[in-house]
């Protein structure tokens, strides 16, 4: 895994919501340049369960994939940022299909 960073600082607690983990993603110095995914390592002692940022979605015995850049960045936007964006996304399909009717 020598593409993936570590943050020890960082570590996945047992029934964590995803808002929680992006907090404590912030709190630990946001989310790395460079890096789609954060995956944490399956333990037993909640201490253990440290992640990693890198490229690859993990869902393998010993690591899981929970959150990709999107997700946090998703996460960051303000609740009136996230209405705007799918008023947009709305209104482009509406244009969308529209265009489909009209061709005959």
């Amino acid at each position: 895994m020598s593409q993936d960073m570590q943050r020890d600082t960082l570590v996945h607690r047992f029934g964590s919501t995803r808002a929680e983990f992006c907090q404590q993603i912030d709190n630990t110095g946001g989310w790395p340049v460079g890096f789609k995914y954060v995956s944490f390592f399956h333990a037993v002692e909640p201490s253990g369960r440290v992640c990693i940022f890198g490229n690859r979605e993990l869902h393998e015995p010993y690591w899981t994939t929970v959150l990709s850049s999107d997700d946090y960045y998703w996460w960051k936007l303000s609740d009136a940022k996230k209405h705007e964006c799918v008023l947009t996304a709305k209104r482009q399909l509406a244009t969308q299909l529209s265009r489909l009717e009209a061709t005959p």
